[in-house]
């Protein structure tokens, strides 16, 4: 673990009091899976591919700046340079930096993320689950969009959205559609940033001239924290972006550098989140099963003891479970996205049994329970019918199959989940996805299960 248990809370604080907001360099994109090239790299798949028709200076290519610089200058920035640009290796798989920040938009778990990246991998990871996320690239796109998710501000550009507008150099500032995009920018950041807590990622790559532009667009004068995330020595840090290093230093006083990788702490603070928002669900099964425990003989273990056990409690899942236990508590199928910042008040009936089938000897199996060496899938039904939960779990029949799945909240009407059309067949019946396992309501399964 990175995040010390103070950072942690501080953190999780934000995350409640809708004050976190994410400030995403081109690192962020550098860590494995998405492995995208530095600038440096860049630059010189730039220069080699132009050399071959124009003998250019040696010393630029290194240099993505002056390298384009040198086309925006004569007129040729969007004619010749864009076409230089390797597009196709600014794209990859998003890494678990991107997953974080994308599932923190989602549930607007964060107040906000800018990014200084023109790749689509944090918007790839929430549309890879039918998420209809935007990237902004102006104030106003980052206040229509919010109906989706937190904003996502892109204020440099993007793959996909005015791809020839894409900031490549300082000479562009000059550019009057440029000028007035980051101005509008720079007018939303100073707006929606003070007081928050801002979590640095990424800044400190060899993109320089993108901290630059950042650091003259970013006029904020105060926050409640900043978590400045890069392995780099701190000593390095300010070499490197010296103005950008004093602007955040000068923000709080609860200011801290973490030297590890922007991905992996961030994957941390997801997990983190996740495991908050499992306890506050397995809360709301606390009546239910406070007074199923006053009727039982089995005098279950206390609520506390079972939520909150070493051996059972949220602590022992990975980030795969729990997210997959929090898509089961809200009652979404594993190929879409969870969307709450917290438990739905419906979710207690799913609690409910969880927490029972923990208390009678259940073992955790991922976001399942193995009980009496059945694996039980618990799904919250909402207060919708059984049939059309389970109609609506359309998930890749390849995926592993419970011996169970319990629909909690749900009830059986007897319709089937489909039709099959005129001309089909003799019988009306089409199986219904979901799984192969039986679905049953909570009191079948009490039933079935012995509780």
């Amino acid at each position: 673990m990175t995040l010390s248990p103070e950072l942690r809370t501080r953190l999780l604080e934000a995350i409640e009091t809708n004050s976190l907001v994410f400030l995403c360099g081109a690192g962020l994109s550098m860590a494995a899976p998405s492995d995208l090239p530095s600038a440096k790299r860049i630059a010189n798949l730039c220069y080699d591919r132009r050399l071959p028709i124009e003998a250019l200076d040696i010393a630029v290519r290194d240099d993505i700046d002056q390298l384009a610089g040198i086309f925006h200058g004569r007129g040729d920035f969007e004619r010749v340079f864009i076409h230089l640009v390797p597009w196709a290796e600014l794209r990859g798989a998003p890494n678990a930096g991107h997953a974080a920040i994308s599932d923190l938009l989602i549930t607007k778990g964060a107040h906000a993320a800018l990014s200084a990246n023109f790749d689509r991998m944090i918007e790839a990871w929430a549309q890879n689950l039918k998420v209809d996320m935007r990237g902004a690239l102006t104030g106003p796109e980052a206040e229509d969009f919010t109906a989706i998710s937190s904003p996502l501000l892109k204020f440099h550009g993007c793959i996909e959205l005015g791809r020839n507008e894409t900031l490549w150099t300082r000479e562009q500032l000059r550019d009057p559609s440029i000028e007035a995009r980051l101005t509008s920018c720079s007018q939303w950041m100073n707006m929606h940033l003070p007081g928050k807590h801002l979590v640095v990622v990424g800044f400190w790559s060899d993109w320089g001239y993108l901290n630059q532009v950042f650091t003259d667009a970013f006029t904020v004068n105060n926050a409640s924290a900043v978590t400045v995330i890069d392995p780099s020595p701190t000593a390095q840090l300010q070499t490197k972006a010296r103005e950008l290093w004093a602007r955040l230093n000068a923000l709080s006083h609860r200011f801290e550098h973490i030297r590890e990788s922007g991905a992996a702490v961030l994957e941390e603070l997801r997990l983190a989140y996740s495991r908050a928002w499992v306890r506050r669900f397995y809360s709301t099964g606390e009546n239910m099963l406070n007074a199923w425990a006053a009727t039982t003989a089995r005098a279950p273990r206390a609520i506390a003891a079972v939520a909150g056990a070493p051996a059972v409690g949220p602590d022992t899942l990975d980030m795969d479970a729990l997210y997959d236990l929090r898509r089961d508590a809200e009652g979404v199928p594993y190929s879409r996205a969870a969307k709450l910042k917290e438990p739905p008040d419906h979710s207690a009936q799913a609690s409910f049994l969880r927490l029972a089938l923990l208390s009678d000897g259940a073992i955790p199996y991922n976001s399942w329970l193995d009980h009496d060496g059945r694996r039980i899938r618990i799904i919250n039904g909402g207060g919708r019918s059984l049939e059309s939960v389970q109609g609506a779990y359309v998930e890749p029949p390849a995926s592993p199959q419970p011996d169970l799945v319990v629909c909690a909240g749900a009830f059986r009407t007897g319709v089937p989940a489909r039709i099959i059309p005129r001309g089909v067949g003799l019988s009306i019946v089409r199986p219904a996805p979901g799984s192969s396992a039986p679905w049953l309501t909570l009191d079948e399964a009490r039933i079935e299960l012995n509780l």
